[in-house]
């Protein structure tokens, strides 16, 4: 019976092949002691003895003195359910520290994407560590009918993944492309009446260039801490003196 089980899912939770052994051979026998757990399962005498010491440890075996003699019981198998639990609370306790150092040591990156279903990836990536009122600035299209065409092909439909994850929108804009504005807009926009930098996002350590020339537009998405600082920074300081 117990070489037929898979006993992959035991493994994967951080169970050796002596303990998963010990453990079903005790289930099995009940309240038992040591040497019957031995004689079944075939192993040393000191590798049992470590294992049951181990899954005491983590719970899943137990043990009562019947005068100068141990037996030993294995837990309701349910107990591993806690077991997984305890586990899972530990690694989530643990996540933020590990987040942290996967930040310092992070690699700055370079990717390009073309046509309008690449601009709409690229979006999304934009936005893929982000949270709730994270800040994305736009250097707005300048061209009005490259302008046009950004937004009926990409802007429209990746309007729906900004207002589902909760991110701010500030858009700088060159005079010549101030409309009506637009009754949905989640952009809150200023204008400017002289030359601003290619289309760009720029949301925390991310930052996209596109550009919409050509049949089809072309874009970059780099990861770089520095660089999506200086252009926020220039960013920043041409929104203060922009015109709603």
């Amino acid at each position: 019976m117990f070489f037929t089980m898979d006993l992959s899912v035991l493994e994967s939770i951080g169970l050796s092949f002596i303990e998963i052994k010990v453990f079903i051979r005790t289930l099995e026998l009940g309240e038992t002691k040591a040497g019957k757990i031995i004689e079944l399962t075939g192993l040393q005498s000191s590798s049992v003895y470590n294992a049951i010491n181990s899954l005491i440890n983590k719970g899943l075996i137990s043990h009562i003195r019947k005068g100068n003699i141990k037996y030993y019981k294995a837990a309701n198998p349910e107990v591993i359910l806690d077991y997984i639990d305890l586990k899972k609370a530990e690694y989530i306790r643990l996540l933020p520290e590990l987040k942290i150092r996967q930040q310092k040591k992070e690699e700055e990156s370079v990717e390009l994407y073309k046509t309008y279903k690449g601009i709409k990836n690229i979006t999304s990536e934009l936005l893929r560590d982000t949270k709730k009122g994270d800040v994305c600035r736009t250097f707005a299209v300048q061209d009005p009918k490259e302008y046009n065409l950004a937004r009926k092909h990409v802007f429209s439909l990746t309007k729906k993944l900004f207002k589902e994850k909760k991110i701010q929108i500030r858009g700088l804009f060159h005079e010549k492309t101030r409309y009506a504005p637009s009754k949905d807009s989640i952009v809150k926009k200023r204008y400017v009446d002289y030359p601003l930098p290619p289309n760009m996002m720029m949301v925390n350590n991310k930052t996209v260039i596109i550009s919409w020339s050509g049949n089809d537009p072309t874009g970059v998405i780099i990861v770089s801490e520095s660089i999506a600082r200086a252009y926020i920074n220039f960013f920043d300081h041409l929104w203060k003196i922009g015109e709603k």
